[in-house]
């Protein structure tokens, strides 16, 4: 299945998260938005980091802070819990 979102987060910026899942499962996202993110190829990490995960916001925020440490990647008006409720909310199952 494929799901979006957008997502503004608390106090931060906006998150566009394009989803593609089966089940729980995440097979790809795709995350853009206006927040900023350096470097900028760091989003491709948090991304890769998703697949294959399953739709649970514990799981994804802590995939999304372990993609942000061991690339030495920094967030700018976007959090691992914003990123984890933009893509929960593109697959329909926010909790």
């Amino acid at each position: 299945m494929l799901g979006k979102s957008v997502y503004k987060v608390p106090d931060g910026k906006l998150l566009k998260i394009s989803l593609e899942f089966q089940g729980e499962k995440i097979i790809s996202v795709k995350i853009t938005g206006d927040f900023f993110l350096y470097p900028e190829e760091g989003i491709e990490a948090i991304e890769k980091s998703l697949s294959g995960k399953k739709l649970d916001r514990k799981l994804i925020a802590g995939e999304v802070s372990r993609a942000v440490q061991k690339n030495s990647i920094e967030l700018f008006g976007i959090s691992a819990e914003g990123i984890a409720e933009g893509v929960l909310l593109a697959g329909g199952a926010a909790k």
